[in-house]
């Protein structure tokens, strides 16, 4: 039963600006600003110093239990922490009360079997991530107007994930996995700052651009010492494109193959084909849909946008020189 540790001494010194931004401001500037108690105080804009010194740590074990050659049960658990670094103090930052320590942990367990031919594992897997810090940047539906919003919040997911390695006859060798999972957030809450525009609550909401099902197919076939033909097939389900699940994109395979020969100890060549069944799809968020519910999100239809797409059908070739 395996176990580990490790502790991490960290140290911050950082001069940092703890105030929002507003047309004209500068350093030296003063500016009104009221508290959460309603109390409105005048106050210099100035760099205030940061200084933190922190203890970071993880820990893991593992266990596996054989109940005969061909079955098994496996489990492993982590938890790993850390405490916010100088990036996520970009624009205002977390302040004192909101510096708390980030918590990673996860837990996962299941079953193995394998024999001559395939070697099998299927897991339930849990994890977590608390107080993640974000620069969330808002805009108001239908407009330019945006602003900058930090955000504190966790995100947790439980998934199921099955893997094989098949190789029913010489030379062949297929590697599957499926995933099933539901990443999402907690505590995550917007308050709006554009007037007319309804506050956003996405406790719940499935976290954009993560797939809830993810498929791999790799099968490859080896002729012999010098030749290898193999394929690679990836599924992603459909991803939401902004934090009010209005806006998704749908599921897409993404699609590879390829010749590698070793031709002799110098020269290897190789064929690589993407996208051979020419696939269309994209990924990643809708810029200016944070706030938008999903009874405007016909207001996106039929305007472009910019994204991750799908490579079109491309042929490569490689060659590699050993000497």
């Amino acid at each position: 039963m395996p176990i580990g540790g490790r502790l991490e001494y960290y140290r911050m010194s950082a001069d940092q600006i703890p105030f929002s931004r507003y047309s004209g401001f500068h350093i030296g500037d003063k500016h009104d600003y009221t508290d959460a108690d309603g109390t409105t105080h005048t106050v210099t804009i100035e760099p205030r110093n940061v200084l933190k010194n922190k203890l970071n740590y993880a820990a893991t074990l593992q266990g596996m239990y054989n109940f005969n050659s061909h079955f098994g049960l496996t489990a492993d658990a982590t938890v790993a922490t850390r405490y916010p670094r100088i990036n996520e103090y970009a624009g205002t930052g977390p302040t004192e009360e909101q510096y708390k320590r980030v918590t990673i942990p996860l837990v996962r367990g299941g079953i193995t079997y394998q024999n001559k031919w395939i070697d099998l594992t299927s897991m339930v897997t849990y994890i977590s991530k608390s107080n993640n810090i974000d620069q969330q940047n808002v805009t108001k539906p239908g407009t330019t107007q945006s602003k900058t919003t930090l955000l504190i919040y966790g995100i947790k997911t439980i998934g199921w994930t099955t893997s094989a390695e098949i190789h029913p006859i010489k030379g062949f060798n297929l590697h599957a996995l499926l995933t099933l999972q539901k990443p999402t957030y907690d505590n995550y809450f917007i308050k709006s700052p554009f007037e007319g525009v309804a506050d956003l609550n996405a406790n719940g909401n499935i976290v954009k651009e993560i797939p809830q099902i993810l498929i791999e197919l790799d099968p490859s076939y080896r002729l012999n010492d010098k030749l290898r033909f193999w394929l690679s097939f990836r599924y992603f389900g459909k991803t939401y494109a902004n934090l009010t699940n209005a806006l998704f994109f749908n599921g897409r395979w993404e699609t590879f193959g390829g010749i590698n020969w070793s031709v002799n100890k110098h020269l290897d060549l190789g064929c690589t084909v993407i996208n051979f069944l020419n696939q269309k799809g994209a990924s990643g968020t809708i810029n200016g849909a944070e706030l938008l519910s999903k009874e405007e999100s016909g207001k996106y239809k039929d305007y472009y946008m910019s994204g991750s797409y799908l490579r079109p059908f491309t042929v490569e070739f490689s060659a590699a020189l050993k000497f």
